[in-house]
């Protein structure tokens, strides 16, 4: 089982969302929330902070594990654990990292969105925020 860190950025009741590049596997093409596996000896926490500075360049201010799924992309299953983060600055997208696109979307709007979000994932985001 392949492990994952990945941030749940929220502003003003909304997420932050990044479609990842086509060429960037596992979730290739796919929405999700920002993260990644950590690398070797590198804790969840030292992961969450180098991905925030490198893709986002702000720092963070404290991560609390609120889920872990276990989420299935080309044939491999990954356990993910998602990490509430504080943040220091505003989130800017690099062009040049793991994401084709990010956005911000409110949980309730999750089920009008016409994009390619793990089912595990939007239903952990509805359930999360209370969103029907």
């Amino acid at each position: 089982m392949n492990e994952m860190v990945w941030m749940l950025i929220e502003n003003h009741g909304a997420v932050l969302l990044v479609q990842r590049k086509d060429d960037m596997p596992p979730f290739a093409g796919e929405w999700a929330l920002p993260g990644e596996a950590p690398a070797e000896g590198e804790s969840a926490s030292e992961a969450l902070a180098r991905i925030a500075a490198e893709d986002f360049g702000v720092e963070l201010e404290g991560d609390e594990l609120v889920e872990t799924l276990k989420v299935p992309s080309g044939g491999v299953d990954h356990e993910i654990g998602i990490y509430r983060v504080g943040f220091e600055g505003n989130p800017r997208f690099r062009e040049s990292g793991p994401y084709a696109e990010v956005g911000w979307a409110e949980p309730k709007e999750l089920a009008d969105l016409d994009i390619e979000l793990p089912q595990v994932l939007r239903d952990f985001l509805v359930r999360l925020t209370g969103a029907a």
